[in-house]
């Protein structure tokens, strides 16, 4: 009798640690579809200097730039949608920045990072919110 409650346990247990994964490998699918794919230009988002840019986006709300092992100033670009913004951020070593898209029409946007001589860009699509 006790076998078959410790195998019954066990078996519970199983169940749920393998549900658990696989909740957790979902989430991160869905953060890789959030992530905005930059490119700078004549090479790759990591350049000889160590500099790392990043940037992901909910497609409703908000844009999250990211910028490592760089000091300066990081002009933001966001261009489309019969629109544009420029935003500054003031980067020592490391900088993450929240830009609110919430205002910005549907549609599909470029993004320009400017560090001193290096730009990275990429796109993104805004979603339409209501209506």
């Amino acid at each position: 009798m006790k076998t078959k409650l410790y195998f019954t346990i066990a078996l519970i247990c199983s169940a749920l640690l393998s549900s658990s994964f696989a909740i957790a490998e979902t989430n991160k699918v869905n953060d890789q579809q959030d992530k905005i794919i930059l490119s700078k230009s004549g090479g790759t988002t990591r350049g000889v200097t160590g500099v790392e840019v990043t940037g992901t986006t909910d497609g409703k709300t908000n844009v999250t730039i990211s910028v490592m092992d760089y000091t300066g100033t990081a002009i933001v670009q966001i261009i489309g949608g019969r629109t544009s913004a420029q935003y500054y951020m003031e980067v020592n070593e490391m900088g993450y920045e929240v830009i609110n898209i919430g205002t910005l029409r549907a549609a599909t946007y470029t993004i320009r990072i400017i560090l001193d001589n290096e730009v990275y860009e990429g796109s993104f699509v805004k979603e339409s919110v209501g209506r």
